[in-house]
């Protein structure tokens, strides 16, 4: 039997029209929010996804991505584990771009896949389990994970319940476009400052109107959304949080 590797790594309306308009000749510049108590609109939700990848070798001898098998969303962690087993009992792991390797795993790989499943094991918080399992010169990777989310909020900039607010004081990135077919007009990258009208990424600062509606999910995104007219489409501004890992300093300066 092939030897199995289990990993334990974490794996409304404006008052005027305009695309830009610097809101400091009126408001002066846009003061960043103190520290808001978070709103009860802005919940989290665990979620569980469940993950089966083939896996090869690379030149060094370790495994990287190959090919996604599938990728679902659970709502608890036993439904998540329950059909991780059925989808393992099956044996049918298909894999397309003309490559030679069974889908079908015979009976007695099924059965040593699933218990090498049910004894791996992860961090117990984002990780739940992990396993990698050689099947000829490629490797089938199951893992089962957790993340915590915040539920969709919409509803208007002056609202507590903002979720550009959980964004405050966060590097972003900010693109500002109109609605399907999308049509980017700016970009800017840099902290958030928001004040009661306004709020400012790096060099852009744009001010809403207090019943401008906002869609997003806290401490991840926000979308205001600004009317151009009966005919037009609406603007967007899309503020969406910069990962610490993934932080570029140069995008932070404006773009």
């Amino acid at each position: 039997m092939s030897a199995i590797t289990r990993t334990n790594s974490r794996g409304d309306t404006p008052d005027r029209e305009g695309t830009g308009r610097d809101a400091r000749t009126e408001y002066g510049r846009a003061e960043q929010s103190p520290a808001l108590p978070t709103h009860p609109s802005w919940r989290f939700q665990d979620h569980f996804e469940l993950w089966a990848d083939w896996l090869e070798r690379n030149s060094a001898g370790h495994w990287q991505p190959h090919q996604s098998v599938m990728q679902r969303t659970f709502r608890t962690r036993e439904e998540t584990l329950l059909h991780a087993e059925r989808f393992i009992t099956r044996g049918d792991f298909p894999m397309g771009r003309g490559n030679a390797t069974p889908v079908t795993l015979l009976r007695n790989r099924r059965e040593s896949l699933l218990a090498a499943f049910r004894e791996a094991e992860g961090d117990g918080v984002t990780l739940i389990r992990e396993v990698i399992f050689p099947v000829g010169e490629y490797a089938l990777s199951m893992k089962v994970t957790r993340e915590r989310v915040a539920e969709p909020v919409r509803t208007t900039f002056s609202s507590a319940a903002n979720p550009l607010r959980s964004l405050a004081g966060q590097p972003v990135k900010l693109t500002v476009l109109i609605e399907h077919p999308y049509d980017v007009l700016e970009r800017a990258g840099g902290h958030l400052n928001l004040g009661d009208r306004a709020a400012q990424v790096g060099v852009h600062t744009q001010e809403f109107a207090a019943g401008t509606a906002v869609t997003g999910v806290p401490y991840r995104h926000a979308t205001v959304s600004v009317p151009r007219g009966l005919l037009k489409k609406p603007l967007l501004y899309r503020y969406e949080v910069v990962e610490p890992d993934l932080e570029d300093t140069s995008s932070l300066t404006g773009l």
